[in-house]
């Protein structure tokens, strides 16, 4: 199975540099160009289901995306962001300001802290273990040897994904860079995942020069 991890199109927050997690925040207007460009990529790509979160910046780029892919998107809320509890909508300062230190104990170690009343990265890990134990169900179900899936999700579920395929250590997580409407191409071989690329925006240039790029990294 092939699977393009895109990150939704750029939010109002995003431009704000707000945390968002699980409050909504409507796509920008480069946004919305962001997931049409994405949309005209994949669907030369022969995509065969796109699955997003549930949140609206994720449904409403999916929504774009499997119009040009020719499918319905399906959402789950098991592919949602991870949840910033009461730092959500405030930006790294105003929660420096209000929480001290704790934002910078959290960047340290986010597999085992959380933002308060939030989630952990192992939270979020363990949700999309359910997730892709459901998305083999349906790969097994279509009876296709090399099937192909757009999963629209957000940065922080997109970097730990890439993080766990790519065998990084914790301390290398915040390397990695998942930029809005940016796509990652993973192929899953029964226990083998191999990451083909990771973070490519060049589809999001003007122009179609982009044709002419290779798909590697």
């Amino acid at each position: 199975m092939e699977l393009y991890l895109v990150r939704h199109g750029e939010t109002e927050s995003n431009r704000e540099k707000r945390y968002q997690g699980w409050t909504e925040s409507p796509l920008s207007e480069e946004g919305l160009r962001q997931a049409e460009k994405t949309g005209l990529f994949l669907g030369r790509k022969g995509i065969d289901a796109v699955y997003c979160s549930d949140l609206k910046r994720a449904e409403h780029t999916a929504r774009i995306i499997g119009a040009s892919c020719g499918t319905e998107p399906v959402a789950s809320a098991l592919l949602r962001e991870i949840n910033f509890g009461r730092w959500e909508g405030l930006t790294y300062n105003e929660i420096e300001l209000q929480w001290g230190t704790q934002i910078r104990e959290w960047f340290d170690d986010p597999f085992s802290r959380s933002a308060p009343d939030g989630e952990t990265l192992e939270d979020v890990r363990e949700r999309l273990c359910t997730f892709f134990g459901e998305l083999e169900g349906w790969h097994e179900s279509c009876k296709k040897d090399r099937s192909r899936v757009a999963l629209v999700s957000h940065g922080g579920t997109i970097r730990v994904l890439l993080y766990h395929a790519l065998g990084l250590t914790r301390d290398q997580f915040w390397n990695l860079r998942v930029e809005n409407a940016s796509i990652s191409l993973l192929s899953m071989n029964k226990n083998v995942t191999e990451v083909i690329y990771h973070n490519r925006v060049d589809h999001l240039s003007s122009g179609e020069k982009r044709e002419e790029l290779s798909d590697g990294l």
